[in-house]
């Protein structure tokens, strides 16, 4: 299988790119670094080409809620339509939001805004 993942140069986009890569499947690395700028579009098309499945773990970091729902709702948009013209079947988009409400392996509790619930609650 052909995979892209956008972001594959950083923390966890490394993480999939060598699971995806150990797994037999062929890669397609996209990063500003390696021609792809997933804000702009510039390398999308030719990224995409072939490609069967995008994860995307692509970030920003900042602090601001407004630049990161623009990065955020951009780079979603620009992947989503140039996958279409692509043929890309599958996309995934890996996301922290409402971490702080899931089920933790080592305590088997989860964390909300108004503290600890029993994992029977969360579901």
């Amino acid at each position: 299988m052909r995979i892209a993942v956008a972001g594959g140069t950083g923390l966890l986009g490394r993480l999939v790119v060598e699971a995806a890569t150990e797994a037999g499947h062929q890669v397609v690395v996209m990063s500003r670094a390696r021609g792809v700028d997933l804000t702009t579009g510039r390398g999308l098309d030719e990224a995409l080409h072939g490609v069967d499945v995008v994860i995307d773990v692509s970030n920003i970091e900042t602090l601001s809620g407004a630049k990161a729902t623009t990065f955020f709702e951009t780079v979603t948009r620009n992947l989503l339509e140039t996958g279409a013209r692509a043929g890309v079947k599958h996309h995934v988009l890996v996301s922290i939001i409402g971490i702080d409400r899931v089920e933790w392996a080592t305590t088997g509790r989860s964390s909300t805004r108004s503290g600890w619930r029993s994992p029977a609650r969360c579901r």
